[in-house]
């Protein structure tokens, strides 16, 4: 039997008419629309756990363990050389300065570096040095200090992505979130020649150690999303996130900025310091003057108007509060998974979150703009963020903005698809069952919706008309087959012409089966199995 669809026009509109063929089974799958999840007029919030943890991708958990352990030390206009021979005898891993490719970027053994540890993980060390433009890779059971980007220093690494697939993630479109959010200018560049390359459940990454590091996060944050992920994040630097929310007063007149900044750092217990690189190459002095005024206010607001002064900026990175240069804290972006499945779990609704967020956080800053940040999508639902920190607080608090309104905003369903819309659909099927079922159909499916004497506010309805007969052939067995003066039999037929909610109309196809065979699992109880052969048949006009 072959269920087909057609569509009748009348007072009310286009309304589907249920053809059946062999069984009235058939009206089972007739009504598609209502058996499917219902879309919403309007985005609810759906019943999508939003995890709180965790908060960031710890680096020590991506690294040799040795890197990670702890240390006190400070450093004073030390060569790289002491540097280098410090780390190995602390880690106990070879350490090896290669010369040849520090030199390419004019990087000497004997370049003085001034950085500190107080009882923080040995690798945060190495990644300050990238200030210096000097990058670091283990290999071989070797430490190589060489140049940040260098090709020499690019590597590939296997990523077995198969749990991330089984999940449903789309390998293309994960592999665009990796490329397009992590280091998105190293892919494929002259510089680096990055290159991600997926082969079954196994991602090929191509690329320097840091963004390495980067990738084996995102995918870490991708495997357990959260309400926001900071992916390759020190530990070290929520203290410092607290911090920025500590009221603080402070009162300077004309004091130098190293000073300034040297007083704040002990006032609120923080590692602030000034990016003496950057800031010397944009020509700014430690010594300018600096006047500031300012009672019981965050030390957010404080840096805040600290950096109103020209060409200052301040940056949270590798477990310290820099004061930089504008263009530094624009390019000391960082990647966060946020999950948002409960607001979008569709491609075409996570376009429109990803829109709504371009338009109202920032919106010059975002790529689309021509700014640096970047959205992506993993998967539907899991969005990956590449954006400067305190516009991913923006990100972050717009989303719980956008949380807050859908809860309290009315829930609204789209006309077509509102299980309560009423609607008229006909039912054919031989007048014999359909005289039965316009008695007994309203006592036994959603009695209480059908309108009778007792029940006159109810809205259901249900009628019958007289349709045309079908003619079929009476199958006389013989040697040769069926014979060729078999007799013709007319069956008559009715529609039933019934105005109900979506709901109930979802409810009868079941009915109309187990009226036809029964509870029997072979169809073939009281007689009726194929004993309505012939219900289908052409309706007038080629309609069915």
């Amino acid at each position: 039997m072959k269920l087909r669809n057609a569509w009748f026009m009348n007072s009310v509109g286009i309304l589907p008419i249920l053809c059946m063929g062999s069984s009235i089974a058939s009206a089972q799958v007739a009504t598609p629309a209502a058996a499917a999840p219902i879309q919403q007029g309007t985005p609810v919030i759906a019943e999508v756990p939003i995890l709180d943890e965790p908060k960031f991708i710890d680096p020590a958990e991506l690294i040799d363990k040795r890197l990670s352990a702890k240390a006190t030390v400070s450093f004073e206009e030390a060569s790289l050389s002491d540097v280098a021979t410090w780390v190995q005898q602390q880690t106990k891993i070879n350490t090896i300065l290669d010369v040849r490719s520090l030199e390419k970027i004019g990087i000497l053994p004997s370049e003085p570096v001034t950085d500190k540890l107080i009882d923080q993980p040995i690798y945060l060390l190495l990644d300050r040095l990238d200030r210096l433009g000097i990058g670091w890779r283990l290999a071989g059971g070797i430490l190589y200090l060489q140049s940040a980007n260098d090709k020499a220093s690019v590597y590939t690494v296997q990523y077995n992505i198969g749990d991330l697939l089984d999940q449903k993630f789309n390998s293309e479109e994960l592999k665009v979130a990796i490329t397009s959010t992590i280091a998105p200018e190293s892919w494929n560049s002259d510089e680096i020649d990055g290159a991600a390359v997926l082969l079954g459940d196994v991602l090929f990454v191509r690329q320097i150690s840091r963004t390495h590091r980067q990738v084996a996060g995102l995918l870490a944050a991708l495997r357990k999303p959260a309400r926001r992920i900071l992916v390759d994040d020190a530990p070290n630097n929520a203290p410092i996130r607290a911090a920025l929310d500590q009221a603080v007063s402070v009162q300077f007149k004309a004091k130098s900025l190293a000073a300034v900044v040297d007083e704040v750092a002990k006032l609120t217990s923080t590692d602030i310091r000034l990016d003496r690189i950057a800031l010397q190459a944009a020509k700014i002095s430690d010594r300018l003057p600096i006047t500031l005024e300012i009672q019981d206010q965050s030390l957010r607001t404080v840096l805040d108007l600290l950096v109103t002064q020209p060409r200052l900026s301040w940056l949270l990175r590798d477990g310290v509060l820099w004061i930089t240069t504008p263009a530094i804290a624009e390019g000391g972006s960082k990647v966060a998974v946020f999950d948002v499945r409960d607001l979008c779990q569709t491609s075409d609704l996570s376009m429109s979150l990803q829109d709504a967020i371009q338009q109202q956080a920032f919106p010059e800053s975002w790529e689309a703009s021509k700014g640096n940040g970047v959205i992506a999508f993993a998967v539907p639902g899991v969005m990956v963020v590449n954006q400067v920190e305190d516009r991913l607080d923006g990100v972050l608090s717009l989303l719980e903005d956008y949380r807050m309104a859908l809860r309290n905003s009315k829930r609204r369903v789209s006309p077509e698809n509102d299980p309560e819309a009423m609607e008229t659909k006909y039912y054919r099927m031989p007048t014999a069952v359909a005289i039965d079922l316009e008695m007994f159909l309203p006592s036994l499916v959603a009695s209480e919706t059908w309108k009778t004497f007792d029940q006159p506010a109810a809205k259901g309805t249900i009628r019958r008309i007289q349709s045309w007969s079908k003619l079929s052939k009476v199958v006389v067995p013989s040697r040769n087959g069926e014979s060729d003066d078999s007799p013709q039999v007319s069956t008559p037929y009715s529609v039933l012409v019934i105005y109900q909610k979506r709901q109930v109309h979802s409810q009868i196809p079941a009915l109309l089966q187990r009226i036809e065979t029964g509870d029997s699992t072979n169809g073939n109880m009281g007689g009726m199995g194929g004993g309505m052969g012939g219900m289908g048949g052409n309706f007038g006009g080629g309609m069915f």
